[in-house]
C-alpha cells in the first residue's frame, strides 16, 4: 500500500534531517552505497579500485595502499618506488613511498585526516576518512566479524593485502586486509581495521604502513548544502506519528520510497504539495529512509521512528 501524502501545518520550527546521500553535489561522480542499519553512506569501493568487488579476493576491488596522513599524490599505488628519506613537510616533495620508519613525517601531525577538512584529506569532495568508531559500528551490522561478514556487508570489502614500512613489500594478498581510519593512537600509529577469513577487529599500526582506504560521506556537509539550497527539510526526526516534509517547487511532483532497516521498500508515493506529511503511526520503531528521487539530486534521508 502506498503512502498517502497530505498538506500539513507547518511548525515554527523545523528540525533539519539527516542527509544520507545527495550524490550531485560533487564534481565527481562518485558512487555510494548506504548501510540501512547504521544510517552512513561510503564510496562503494576503495580508493583506486576499478570496480566493486566481486569477491573477497577480487583483485580489480583491492585498490590503493595509502600512509596514513598522505595526498592522493601517487605513494599509494603499489607499483611506486620507495625512499629512506622521511618528510619534513606535510606534503613530500616526491611521489616515494617512505620506508624505515614508523611514521614517514617528521615531526609528527595528528591532524592531517581529520574530517573533511584534513590537511591532506584523500577523499572525494563531501567525503573523507572515517573515524575508527565509525568502522566499529559498520561491523557491529555485519552477519559475522571476519572476512565473509565484512564481505557480505554493503561496502564488499576485500582482503586486499598490506605494504609494509621496512621493506615496501605488498604482502597477505587474500588473507589480510587493512582498512584506515581517521584516529590516531600514539606516537607514529593510528587506528586500522584489520580483516581476515577468521576474525575481523581494531588493532593499531603504524602511519607509514600502507593500507585501503574506505572513504564515507560527511554528513555536516551535505546537511549544510541542504540549508544552503533550501530544498527539502522534514520534521519532527525523530518521529512518532506524522512526518512532515517541506520542499521547493523543484521537487514538486518527484517521486519517493520508504525502506526498512532491512533495506525493504515499504511505501511509496508522489510529492504533490509543497507541503506535505507521512503517516507512520502504523510504522514499527526503527530507522527507515525517505528516498526522493529528484532529476538532479537523489535524495536519500534517514528517519527515526519512535
Amino acid at each position: 500500500m502506498p503512502f498517502g501524502l497530505s498538506k500539513g501545518h507547518m511548525k515554527k520550527q523545523i528540525l533539519l534531517f539527516s542527509v544520507l546521500s545527495m550524490t550531485c553535489i560533487h564534481a565527481q561522480n562518485v558512487e555510494i552505497v548506504t548501510n540501512v542499519n547504521t544510517g552512513r553512506t561510503w564510496m562503494n569501493k576503495n580508493l583506486g579500485a576499478s570496480q566493486v568487488a566481486t569477491s573477497i579476493t577480487d583483485e580489480n576491488a583491492y585498490g590503493d595502499l595509502f600512509q596514513w596522513g598522505r595526498q592522493t599524490d601517487g605513494h599509494q599505488l603499489r607499483t611506486s618506488s620507495t625512499t629512506t628519506v622521511v618528510s619534513q613537510t606535510e606534503v613530500p616533495a616526491n611521489n616515494l613511498f617512505i620506508l624505515g620508519v614508523d611514521d614517514w613525517l617528521s615531526p609528527e601531525n595528528n591532524n592531517l585526516w581529520q574530517g573533511v577538512n584534513g590537511i591532506n584529506n584523500p577523499c572525494p569532495e563531501g567525503f573523507r576518512v572515517p573515524t575508527a568508531a565509525e568502522w566499529e559500528e559498520e561491523m557491529s551490522s555485519w552477519s559475522s566479524t571476519d572476512g565473509e561478514g565484512a564481505f557480505a556487508s554493503p561496502l564488499k570489502l576485500t582482503l586486499a593485502g598490506a605494504r609494509s614500512r621496512m621493506s615496501g613489500t605488498i604482502g597477505n594478498l587474500g588473507t589480510f586486509g587493512g582498512y584506515r581510519t581517521s584516529t590516531t593512537d600514539g606516537q607514529g600509529f593510528t587506528k586500522t581495521l584489520g580483516i581476515s577469513p577468521t576474525v575481523a577487529m581494531m588493532g593499531s599500526r603504524a602511519r607509514a604502513d600502507g593500507n585501503c582506504v574506505r572513504c564515507i560521506q560527511d554528513e555536516e556537509v551535505n546537511i549544510s548544502f541542504i540549508r544552503n539550497q533550501k530544498l527539502i527539510n522534514v520534521y519532527p526526526n525523530p518521529v512518532i506519528k506524522i512526518l512532515n516534509i517541506l520542499i521547493e517547487s523543484e521537487l514538486i511532483g518527484m517521486p519517493y520510497f520508504l525502506t526498512n532497516s532491512l533495506g525493504e521498500k515499504i511505501g511509496e508515493g508522489i510529492l504533490l504539495n509543497a507541503k506535505s506529511t507521512i503517516d507512520m503511526t502504523h510504522l514499527k520503531n526503527g530507522l527507515y529512509v525517505l528516498s526522493i528521487q529528484s532529476d538532479e539530486c537523489p535524495i536519500r534521508v534517514k528517519v527515526l521512528k519512535r
